[in-house]
């Protein structure tokens, strides 16, 4: 029998019920990580001035479970939260998805969750990749602006590079970061994704990875540093010209314009 784990903060209501905050799921959450979230998330729904309080769940579970273990828990965790309804309505977040929230519909009624999947008659917002979306909107954003703030001293010596000299090193190559370097060759086609992370290491290559087909890896295996290694790298040796480490952190000792931090990893001075 799985042992279930977790915590839910609802932070403010002031704005209105319910509260509204994603689940994570992770092995090392923490009460304090979600009370910082759940307080982030009033003062985001506040600044859009919408009805909505504040809140965030988590639950404590290692991330190699299988997926009908990862159902259960789910499915027990939202029987959990149940009695909680009308204060807190969770949606996806680092470690679970839009499937998920379909799971805590069906045990708690359709207006338990938000992102419910397309045949829920939710949106698709996983496959679409919007939070990545907003990622790269804000790095195009930054580019045009950061001429303007030469004025600074901080800034008076950046070298800021047109759009198609542009190189990303992208930490946690997951929902947010393998949808980002997509919509960022979309959008950007000369754009280079040069570094990748995620559990299993990191890859690097100056000349730019191989966008397309690590997304696809991806979409079918979750994971795609090692595999890719192994597939591609391994056989060619030290000539191929794409470097990989297991050690997935060393990803931010390697050179990039941008670094989008697409993990739920505490960098220097907590940015993550």
């Amino acid at each position: 029998q799985l042992e279930i784990g977790g915590y839910l903060v609802v932070d403010n209501l002031s704005m209105g019920r319910p509260s509204m905050g994603g689940i994570r799921m992770l092995p090392d959450i923490t009460p304090a990580d979600i009370h910082n979230l759940a307080r982030g998330m009033t003062l985001k729904n506040a600044a859009a001035n919408l009805p909505y309080g504040g809140g965030k769940s988590g639950i404590v579970a290692e991330r190699t479970i299988s997926h009908e273990e990862h159902d259960k828990v789910v499915r027990g965790f939202a029987r959990l939260i149940r009695q909680y309804k009308d204060i807190y309505v969770p949606g996806p977040d680092v470690g679970t998805k839009d499937a998920d929230m379909k799971l805590i519909a069906i045990e708690n009624g359709l207006d338990s969750a938000v992102s419910k999947p397309a045949d829920m008659g939710g949106n698709r917002i996983d496959e679409l990749g919007a939070a990545a979306g907003g990622v790269v909107i804000a790095l195009q954003t930054l580019l045009k602006i950061l001429p303007r703030l030469r004025v600074l001293p901080q800034f008076a010596n950046l070298e800021i590079p047109e759009e198609n000299n542009l190189t990303v090193i992208i930490q946690g190559f997951g929902a947010v970061g393998a949808h980002a370097s997509r919509i960022l060759k979309e959008r950007i086609s000369e754009a280079k994704v040069i570094g990748i992370s995620d559990l299993e290491g990191y890859l690097y290559n100056e000349n730019g990875l191989p966008i397309e087909e690590l997304f696809s890896l991806w979409k079918n295996l979750g994971l795609v540093t090692n595999t890719h290694f192994k597939d591609k790298i391994a056989p060619e040796g030290y000539k191929h010209p794409t470097k990989f480490s297991t050690n997935a952190n060393n990803l931010l000792l390697e050179n990039a314009f941008c670094m989008v931090p697409a993990a739920p990893i505490f960098n220097y001075l907590g940015v993550r």
